[in-house]
Order: structure tokens, then C-alpha cells, then sequence
């Protein structure tokens, strides 16, 4: 009797399977285990809090500034997802758990968290499709345009691409350019929702327009772990809602204006 062994590429998908081998295992774990080190770190004093929060703030920007061809690393890529199931953890398992979040507002915070994954994982997904899926499911480069343009990351020619994320691990082009900002967009709704939530939990709120309540004093983080935890998660995603407003506003600005413009000349054109 002949028994077969499982791998983890025979349960995975064919299209994760081909990706999964190409991700060095240290590049991949090392933010999942980094990120709640740092957290962590920061619960010692406001002043720790503060240069943690700093020093990831200079790591992203130095990772944003230096050359695209650096970039190949998952590891942004992983310190996106490590992110995102951190906060989401916390609210779900201790923010929640304080018994200070109403029924409602837990609804409504499930309900940004799962448009925001619906828009990204679109986002993901398109980009597979259209950048590395043939119709017979073989890698290929797309025919080349005038408007073609060499990603140093993805090592192809991609038509009408606006630009390469890091943080996302794929190139953001026409075909899933909305998916991209609707998902920055209920990001940001879902991240300034959530930490209001978390920090009128641990800290001491104040009425600020009817049932919306504001954090007032959080001088008293410090004393309690849990709490304090809490907190600094917080204060990370007030620096992830930072970011978003960003790159929204140079969306808005640059890469919205290009994503119209082709459709203004096309209804210009019907008109006249």
C-alpha cells in the first residue's frame, strides 16, 4: 500500500502555492514577531511609547524613499497583514471584552473591517489575474503599450500602471485602481472608528456630540498592562490613519486626475 504525503502546496490554491515558495521564511515571519516585541516595548512609559512609535515611522519612510528595486522583500507585505491581525486581535479580544463596546458599534466596526478586506483582497486578486495569469494559467507579459511601464519589483511591463505598493506586495494599475482606493478609504474609516472605540475604553471619555464620545485623559496608562497595551496599539493605529490620510491625499491629487482623465475625453468627445 502506497500512502501519499500532503504539503502545504497541495491543500493551498495553485496560484498561493506558486507564490508561497518564492517567500523566504525569515522575510515572512520576521514582522509577526517583531510588531507585538515593539507593542510590547512600548508599554514600559509614554517616553518609550513615543520613540518606538518614531522609529517605525522612520523605517517606513526610509523603506518609501529608497530605490524600488531594494523592495523586493515580503516583508512589507507581511508587516501589513502582521499589523492588521494585531489591532484586529486586540479590539476583538480586549477592547470588546471590556463590556464597554456596544452591540451596535461592534456591528458597525466588523462591517468596515470586512469592506476594507473585500477591497483589498479584489485589489490582490485583479492584479494576479491580469499581471501574471494567462488564459491558460501561464506566466506572461502584457502586450506593451505606449503607456507601458517596467515595475522594478514585479520584473514585468505593466500597461497603464500608476504605481508599485510594498505594503501590498503588487503593482496597482487601471483594472484594480478603485479597488485600491475604496480599500485605503474604509481603511481609514475602519482604523479612526476603532481606535475611538479603544481609546475612550481605556482611557477617560468626554460627550462630545451625542452618543459620541472622545478620549480626554489618558494619564493614567501606565499602571496596568493590559490597558497600557491597549493603548499603545492605538496610538499605532492613529499612525497607521496618518499614512492613509497621505496616501489619500496624493491619490486625490496625482493618480485620481489620471484615472478620470481617459473617461472626461471619452464624454468630451460624446458631447461635441
Amino acid at each position: 500500500m502506497v500512502i501519499n504525503s500532503i504539503t502545504i502546496e497541495d491543500i493551498l490554491p495553485h496560484n498561493c502555492s506558486k507564490f508561497m515558495k518564492k517567500i523566504p521564511e525569515k522575510d515572512a515571519l520576521l514582522p509577526f514577531i517583531l510588531l507585538p516585541i515593539l507593542l510590547v516595548i512600548a508599554t514600559i512609559s509614554l517616553s518609550v511609547t513615543v520613540i518606538v512609535m518614531i522609529l517605525i515611522g522612520m523605517g517606513a519612510l526610509y523603506v518609501q524613499s529608497r530605490p524600488r528595486q531594494k523592495n523586493r522583500s515580503p516583508f512589507f507585505y507581511c508587516w501589513t497583514l502582521s499589523s492588521v491581525i494585531c489591532l484586529f486581535l486586540v479590539f476583538e479580544i480586549g477592547i470588546v471584552r471590556t463590556l464597554k463596546v456596544t452591540q451596535k458599534e461592534h456591528f458597525i466596526f466588523l462591517l468596515l473591517f470586512g469592506c476594507t478586506y473585500y477591497f483589498f483582497y479584489k485589489m490582490k486578486a485583479v492584479a494576479d489575474i491580469e499581471l501574471f495569469e494567462g488564459p491558460k494559467g501561464k506566466l506572461y507579459s502584457p502586450v506593451l503599450t505606449s503607456d507601458s511601464y517596467h515595475c522594478p519589483v514585479c520584473q514585468l511591463e505593466v500597461n497603464e500602471r500608476y504605481f508599485h505598493s510594498i505594503w501590498w506586495d503588487c503593482c496597482v494599475f487601471r483594472p484594480n485602481y478603485m479597488y485600491f482606493l475604496f480599500g485605503q478609504v474604509f481603511a481609514l474609516m475602519t482604523l479612526v472608528f476603532g481606535t475611538n472605540l479603544g481609546l475612550t475604553t481605556v482611557c477617560k471619555p468626554f460627550e462630545f456630540y451625542g452618543p459620541i464620545l472622545l478620549p480626554m485623559d489618558c494619564s493614567d496608562m501606565y499602571f496596568k498592562f493590559r490597558y497600557t497595551f491597549y493603548f499603545v496599539s492605538c496610538v499605532y493605529g492613529i499612525g497607521y490613519i496618518i499614512v492613509i490620510m497621505l496616501v489619500l491625499i496624493k491619490q486625490l491629487f496625482i493618480y485620481l486626475p489620471k484615472y478620470a482623465e481617459p473617461k472626461w475625453k471619452r464624454l468630451m468627445n460624446i458631447t461635441v
